[in-house]
């Protein structure tokens, strides 16, 4: 994942903030256990989302624990314990960093794709424990490729190549999930949390992949002059996703991890709209237009 999905942390309790990072230090345990030590520096907050949405959604009760870690060496860390969900999402994570630099190193050129080159056997080794998700994996692999075919077609448009990385994140969400109504709804939860993604990925690149002469969605459809015409269409299309994902979660029973629910209502009603108002000031910076988000 990108860093795209998180909390509005000042206006989250403080109970809440730190069953929030408790769940980040769990996953990050995880890592440690299933996959190695170095594996942790695939993490990044996005997993919290994730986590806590599986954990709903398999009905697991959280249990948290104390202790100290190396790098909070010193001081005594609230943290989750490991659970399948936090299993499955340490596991997860490796694997989408795995074809993500196996993505790259086809895709991209130059010193980018000199890092994915260097970061292959790495990030390949993290992956011998994570042989259940095979299937996963293989998945995944196949919609990066249908991504990465998309891209290179004559008439590729943001919203075609969203919807591949939805059903990529709706992969993710759903897999291994044994109720059939669970997993609709997680496809669905992971479906409008990829199309999120990708559109802010691509928004947030477009001055680098210009410099960078990079292939680029929203450069390709509406030229380097152009796209600041569409900023309140763009704008407009990510949060229909955010009320689309909105509806998906309502269906999400949190009552076996009730803190969960308030945490990812604060991510999805302040902390993604918040981030893409951020984007969108940063890459449309010359137009003045008011960035407050109305949902």
């Amino acid at each position: 994942m990108f860093g795209y999905i998180k909390p509005s942390t000042p206006e989250l309790r403080l109970w809440e903030y730190e069953e929030y990072r408790a769940v980040y230090c769990g996953l990050c345990r995880s890592l440690g256990k299933y996959t190695g030590a170095l594996s942790r520096f695939t993490l990044n907050y996005d997993y919290v989302f994730l986590a806590m949405i599986r954990t709903a959604l398999l009905g697991i009760k959280p249990n948290f624990n104390r202790g100290r870690c190396i790098v909070h060496p010193v001081k005594n860390r609230l943290f989750a314990c490991d659970d399948k969900s936090l299993e499955y999402c340490a596991k997860i994570s490796v694997i989408l960093s795995y074809h993500k630099v196996l993505d790259n190193i086809a895709d991209c050129k130059g010193a980018k794709k000199l890092v994915a080159l260097a970061a292959k056997p790495v990030v390949g080794s993290f992956m011998k424990n994570c042989g259940q998700l095979n299937e996963a994996g293989e998945i995944i692999a196949g919609l990066l490729k249908k991504m990465s075919e998309l891209e290179k077609s004559s008439s590729p448009t943001p919203d075609m190549l969203a919807e591949v990385f939805g059903e990529i994140m709706g992969e993710v969400v759903a897999f291994g999930l044994d109720n059939e109504t669970n997993e609709r709804v997680a496809r669905e939860i992971g479906r409008h949390t990829g199309r999120y993604i990708y559109v802010a990925d691509a928004l947030d690149d477009i001055e680098r992949d210009i410099k960078n002469n990079e292939f680029n969605p929203f450069v390709t459809v509406y030229g380097k002059e152009n796209i600041s015409k569409h900023r309140e269409e763009i704008k407009t299309a990510v949060l229909l996703e955010l009320n689309a994902l909105e509806k998906a979660l309502q269906l999400v029973d949190f009552s076996s991890c009730t803190g969960y629910g308030n945490i990812v209502n604060n991510i999805i009603y302040l902390g993604m709209p918040k981030k893409i108002d951020e984007i969108i000031k940063k890459t449309f910076k010359d137009d003045n237009t008011d960035q407050k988000s109305e949902r």
